[in-house]
């Protein structure tokens, strides 16, 4: 089994609908309404979480039964905020963090001990190793994920638990809709990277697969980037 954590979302959607194809899937999420349609859909179960009001990682490891195996973990929780640091509030800055590094340690500490011989997958993004202006809250709530999956990679080597990061840049997405809001907007947006467009889940979903294949079955606690070269090559 699979699970997939903010799968509602647009990358998580496209997530679930590919992996649901040839696997069992577990998806969780915070729009129950939306996880309905996709368990009617998929054939399968999900859980309604709310990051503010979490339980234990040892209860909620609980909502799938202990001998389902689970081969996989895809979290997906995010969110973007971009704005001055001196705008931003602590209340704004504590909501970044939660919902990005938080649902991290909370969804890999309730499974990570039965994910033997398995794959975990978090997020991050170009401003997780980039200065970028604006983007303090998120940057350090990504470059905190990259950490604690360098970290996570190390203490679960032993089971052979693989765990790894892969960092876009801005993808078309519902999170991103507001800085997509106009074609200048995204003419911006796209002439920022090397490799000129704005990304999508076709850009993600083979590094997904793969990272979730035996194929890379050496490759653990690695921040992949798929960013059309913003986060490292600079053009003439």
């Amino acid at each position: 089994m699979y699970i997939i954590a903010g799968s509602t979302g647009t990358l998580g959607s496209a997530i679930a609908e590919e992996l649901s194809k040839d696997n069992d899937i577990f998806l969780i999420g915070r729009d129950e309404e939306k996880l309905k349609e996709q368990s009617s859909k998929y054939n399968c179960n999900y859980e309604v979480i709310d990051l503010s009001n979490t339980p234990e990682p040892r209860e909620f490891t609980k909502v799938i039964d202990s001998d389902i195996e689970i081969k996989g973990l895809v979290n997906c929780i995010g969110s973007i905020l971009i704005k001055p640091l001196h705008g931003t509030s602590l209340e704004e800055f504590n909501d970044v963090i939660s919902t990005n590094l938080f649902s991290s340690y909370f969804l890999l500490a309730s499974f990570a001990r039965r994910m033997k011989e398995g794959s975990a997958i978090f997020f991050s993004s170009v401003a997780g190793s980039k200065g970028l202006s604006n983007h303090e809250a998120i940057s350090a709530a990504k470059a905190g994920i990259e950490g604690f999956a360098r970290s996570a990679a190390a203490t679960y080597a032993k089971d052979n638990l693989r765990v790894n990061v892969i960092a876009p840049s801005i993808m078309d997405s519902n999170m991103s809709q507001k800085i997509l809001s106009s074609e200048a907007a995204r003419e911006v947006s796209k002439n920022m990277h090397p490799i000129s467009k704005i990304g999508d889940a076709d850009d993600i979903l083979p590094v997904i697969k793969w990272l979730l294949s035996p194929d890379a079955k050496w490759v653990t606690g690695q921040t992949i980037h798929v960013d059309g070269g913003l986060s490292t090559v600079k053009p003439r």
